[in-house]
């Protein structure tokens, strides 16, 4: 079985049995409505988790993206509510405010040299900065005030039970795997991931990749972002503040290597969906606050670490193979 296809079987298998561990140790889990509702609560992580899947597979990181989505959402809240904008013009401008902010990481990790956890962490200090400065006020005292666009509020809304955000985010993955396996840019992120200096020796611009990895996360941030205003009807300042470890951790979860070239979308999908199963059925418990941090954070740590420990049985394996196989071919010489 090829790693890749191992990798996806164990996401899958450890997502079912924690699915499993809730399912019989709580009340109400294996229900349509809590189904539907952690598919919900999986979309937005899942659609940025698209994104930095691709950071990630270049060998990259995005620390950036909550701090995006709180900006973003805050400057959609201010033209909606400061002037009226129509709903179609502030997702329009909500999107592209998205992709600037992802432009102007790739420009600072490709164009400035800058390592990307120090260019993404200064940058989400800046984002998140600019949400301040696009908050809505009376008084001077900052304030948060209901959306009532129907336009915005809609993408908060289902289509026979299945939430919009639910259908994006399935639609995204999928063109998301067949830019990834399909595409000349797929090959040149996972290339790029692999060996970056082999891949600028074979002629592939691996600048332009990264920028273009980082330009689709900010995209994808400000997608989400109309979605997630559109589910709780009002932005605040602390809106996706922690939201790039979740996303972070979905993207580990589901197979994606921090040392890059290995991972994909289906993957990601899946650990998205683990990361919601998680959270859902740690609620049931009722436990306090602190406890359910605990058990969320060893969770993580837990898959976090044999994810480590499985790469490093694996590498060991190829070369293992690789050294058996070179040892055979001197024989046969």
């Amino acid at each position: 079985m090829r790693q890749e296809n191992m990798r996806r079987l164990i996401s899958v298998a450890s997502l079912v049995i924690l699915a499993l561990v809730f399912g019989f140790t709580s009340n109400g889990f294996f229900t349509a409505t809590n189904i539907l509702s952690i598919l919900r609560e999986c979309a937005i992580t899942g659609i940025i988790a698209i994104g930095v899947s691709f950071v990630i597979i270049t060998a990259g990181i995005d620390l950036s993206t909550g701090a995006i989505v709180g900006f973003v959402s805050m400057l959609c809240a201010n033209l909606l509510y400061q002037y009226a904008l129509p709903a179609g013009l502030v997702m329009f401008i909500s999107i592209l405010a998205g992709t600037i902010c992802g432009v102007l990481n790739g420009f600072v990790v490709t164009k400035l040299r800058v390592p990307e956890f120090i260019a993404t962490l200064s940058t989400q200090y800046l984002f998140r900065s600019l949400v301040f400065v696009f908050a809505i006020r009376q008084m001077g005292v900052i304030t948060n005030k209901k959306i009532t666009d129907p336009g915005i509020l809609i993408m908060g809304g289902s289509i026979n039970g299945i939430y919009l955000v639910t259908i994006t985010f399935f639609a995204l993955a999928i063109l998301g795997q067949a830019i990834l396996k399909k595409t000349k840019l797929g090959t040149y992120i996972y290339a790029t991931g692999a060996n970056r200096k082999s891949a600028d020796l074979s002629g592939i611009n691996t600048d332009k990749v990264r920028w273009a990895v980082f330009m689709i996360t900010g995209f994808l941030c400000g997608i989400a972002s109309i979605f997630e205003i559109g589910r709780i009807g009002s932005a605040t300042t602390d809106l996706g503040t922690g939201l790039e470890f979740e996303v972070i951790a979905a993207v580990v979860i589901g197979g994606c290597a921090f040392s890059g070239g290995r991972g994909d979308i289906f993957g990601t999908a899946i650990g998205a969906i683990f990361m919601a199963v998680l959270q859902n059925g740690i609620l049931k418990y009722n436990l306090p606050t602190a406890a359910q941090l605990i058990i969320k954070g060893a969770v993580i740590v837990v898959m976090i670490v044999f994810d480590s420990v499985y790469n490093q049985y694996m590498q060991k394996r190829i070369h293992q193979k690789a050294s058996e196989e070179a040892q055979a071919a001197g024989g046969e010489v």
